[in-house]
């Protein structure tokens, strides 16, 4: 599959400010500065992405079915305070492309330039199902991992082989690879929008993920619903009607 020759641009994760996080079943007390990106963003979302991730894995460990319920009704909190509800997609290992799938599709059936637009980023064809495009989203992570390489390595440990994780996370239903924390950075960047995560814990209500390549009205934001607890799991958000 080709995908269009573009220039890569930059996006930005934004965090609330002062966010302290008290673990569920610790005494000691983990805290966290989630501070608005101002600077470079291949420095400073690097930053916070590291942040967001070692802020995930806290909850990796506590993956039974009581804790993950609590999440549930965290994150369906979350959304209902901001007028969100959420849409279930399938956990087969995809989840994540698929809930991006769910929201960029909805907006092109909304937007025929949009539509165009993604259309011509992507260089797909008619056939507009989830799975499809999931599957089209995944690979233009990787073709844009592999193009701009020095670029995404620095958002990974450098004891891990960036190229390995790269081929690893090209094979279909794969999610347990570090990478999987910047897809929403990456598809930001390569299809110029913006993309919102509702997580999963009340200190840490959402998180924007920011394209820096366009800027004024009309920038379409793709939003996502995330119960981190254990393997953690996507689905797609959309506002009241």
């Amino acid at each position: 599959m080709k995908f269009s020759n573009y220039s890569i641009p930059t996006a930005k994760w934004y965090y609330p400010t002062s966010t302290t996080y008290k673990p569920t079943r610790s005494n000691e007390q983990t805290v966290a500065d989630y501070s608005y990106c101002t600077h470079h963003p291949s420095i400073l979302s690097m930053k916070s992405l590291k942040i967001f991730s070692r802020f995930i894995s806290h909850h990796n460990h506590l993956a039974d079915d009581d804790t993950y319920q609590l999440h549930d009704k965290q994150l369906n909190r979350n959304l209902e305070r901001r007028g969100f509800i959420r849409l279930p997609v399938r956990g087969d290992g995809n989840c994540l492309f698929y809930a991006l799938a769910e929201g960029i599709l909805h907006e092109m059936h909304v937007d025929k330039d949009f539509d165009y637009r993604i259309q011509t980023l992507m260089n797909f064809t008619h056939k507009r199902t989830i799975a499809h495009i999931a599957s089209l989203l995944r690979q233009l992570c990787v073709d844009q991992w592999k193009k701009n390489q020095q670029f995404y390595s620095n958002f990974i440990d450098q004891k891990v082989t960036f190229l390995k994780e790269v081929k690893k996370f090209s094979k279909n239903g794969v999610s347990e690879s570090i990478l999987g924390d910047i897809v929403p950075l990456t598809i930001c960047n390569a299809l110029n929008i913006h993309v919102t995560i509702f997580t999963s814990v009340s200190d840490l209500p959402l998180i924007e993920v920011k394209s820096d390549s366009i800027f004024g009205e009309g920038i379409k934001t793709i939003y996502l619903a995330y119960n981190q607890n254990g393997a953690g799991h996507y689905d797609a958000a959309y506002r009241y009607a």
